[in-house]
């Protein structure tokens, strides 16, 4: 077994090495259980941990025997922010993966760094969301990745009844949550008000709404409210949005899964603004 580290004091680890982690959240909010959901997996999801949250990854592990081109261009790029490499054994790097698809790679996760709401505020993107209690952290994963993909300059997130940015988010946002500014609040309903005092306005998605959101026109400055599963936007939150918007659906269908509306709308709005307005 080999291990590569810059860090003074590192430990030798063998296949059988546990580790206890700091993610051991409730079913639902992004957890299996005490200490068995703190990595992430597959050199894409763990490259962009590397090159744009380096501090917050704890450790890597990557698989033994001679490394191919990406797994070395990985280690390479670890090795540099000052971060602990491990060779382990397949079947070891196997269990990490809880059986996913891990490309000879996993890296253990520590405290996701969420951005402070004003330094959202500072940068006046043009596109916000706002998550109201999403917590399969399947769907908070896919949203993060749209996010990213239409050039949204922000996501906000309530604290409690929520899933926050976990291991299995980031595993399901493919590691696409760290080029997205991503503010955590106490009081949703409070964010959205000081960010509508702030020039933004407020539009929520709702399958019951009475107008589509084909028919409303766009302002320049927009906070895209997305409400959670089952329950949808809550309705404090709903009264105090500018406008409420439905997308068209067939009969007999009430609704799209969280993700799969956020997709949809986002892309109308980047379709509206046109991608010269969104940033790269």
């Amino acid at each position: 077994m080999r291990w590569w580290s810059l860090a003074k004091g590192a430990e030798r680890v063998n296949s059988s090495h546990k580790v206890r982690c700091r993610y051991g959240g409730k079913r639902g909010h992004g957890g299996r259980g005490a200490g068995d959901d703190c990595w992430v997996w597959g050199i894409h999801a763990v490259r962009e941990m590397v090159e744009h949250s380096p501090a917050g990854v704890e450790a890597i592990c990557v698989v033994s025997g001679k490394p191919r081109q990406g797994l070395s261009d990985l280690i390479a790029r670890a090795l540099a922010a000052g971060i602990e490499v491990r060779e382990c054994e397949p079947a070891h790097l196997n269990a990490l993966a809880q059986g996913g698809t891990h490309q000879g790679a996993a890296a253990r996760m520590g405290a996701f760094a969420y951005t402070e709401l004003d330094a959202i505020v500072r940068a006046r993107p043009e596109l916000v969301i706002a998550l109201d209690c999403v917590q399969d952290p399947r769907n908070l994963g896919a949203i993060l990745r749209t996010a990213e993909a239409v050039g949204a300059g922000g996501v906000v997130l309530p604290k409690d009844r929520a899933a926050g940015v976990t291991p299995a988010v980031v595993r399901g946002a493919a590691g696409h949550v760290y080029r997205v500014p991503i503010a955590r609040v106490t009081n949703l309903a409070r964010a959205i008000e000081m960010l509508k005092g702030q020039g933004w306005w407020a539009l929520g998605l709702l399958p019951d709404a009475d107008r589509e959101l084909y028919e409303v026109g766009l302002p320049e400055r927009i906070l895209l409210v997305i409400g959670g599963e089952g329950r949808g936007i809550r309705p404090l939150v709903a009264r105090i949005c500018d406008e409420r918007v439905s997308l068209p659906m067939a009969q007999g269908v009430n609704s799209l899964n969280a993700a799969v509306a956020a997709g949809v709308a986002l892309y109308e709005i980047r379709r509206r603004h046109g991608a010269k307005r969104l940033p790269p």
